[in-house]
């Protein structure tokens, strides 16, 4: 009996252990949990903090809203893994909507009615017709045609826990503002170049 009593308490034990061993998360799989919390989070449509201005809140809050529910609306494919000791990284293949060509649209329209005087720089309302227009276009992009693969760092804590580098690795964010930072950086170097 005590050889019995031994052997289940020994093969708990190990079933303990694996089950320990296998219940510590991957890199790969704290990336998906990480892009899952951010299509689900809610998040604050204080949209005055964003801009620096508080009447902008009362005019595009709810405009503001709607596009961010669209950066949310991501769709994401987790695609390749290495682990190289206590750093590793994810490959990621986002696709989502051509922000970035929204952007564009509307910097090139602003450009063009400013040289055709549409507006001037004595237009009382040129925030709100840059604002307006800019919300317009951002949240009447319909088809998720932007696609881009980013590579996640991860880094493993003293803790043995993975941790990823998701809140700071702009191409990670570029790619889920469907490169909008790639074209305001282009729009950046057109207006250096001239």
């Amino acid at each position: 009996m005590k050889k019995k009593t031994l052997l289940i308490v020994s093969m708990l034990v190990l079933v303990m252990f694996a089950l320990t061993a296998c219940g510590s998360k991957s890199p790969k799989s704290v990336v998906e949990d990480n892009l899952k919390q951010i299509k689900t989070e809610k998040t604050s449509s204080n949209v005055s903090k964003l801009f620096n201005d508080k009447t902008l809140e009362q005019k595009y809050g709810k405009e503001y809203d709607k596009f961010i529910k669209k950066v949310q609306d991501f769709d994401y494919e987790v695609k390749d893994e290495k682990v190289d000791g206590k750093k590793a990284t994810v490959k990621v293949e986002i696709k989502t909507y051509d922000f970035g060509a929204a952007y564009k649209t509307t910097y090139d329209t602003v450009v063009s009615d400013a040289k055709s005087g549409k507006i001037t720089a004595t237009t009382a309302d040129v925030k709100d017709y840059v604002y307006n227009l800019m919300f317009q276009n951002l949240n009447s992009v319909k088809d998720k045609s932007y696609k881009k693969t980013v590579t996640i760092n991860c880094t493993k804590n003293d803790k043995g826990e993975w941790t990823t580098d998701i809140n700071s690795n702009v191409d990670f964010l570029d790619a889920m503002m469907g490169g909008m930072f790639t074209a305001i950086k282009s729009v950046q170097a057109g207006q250096a170049a001239q």
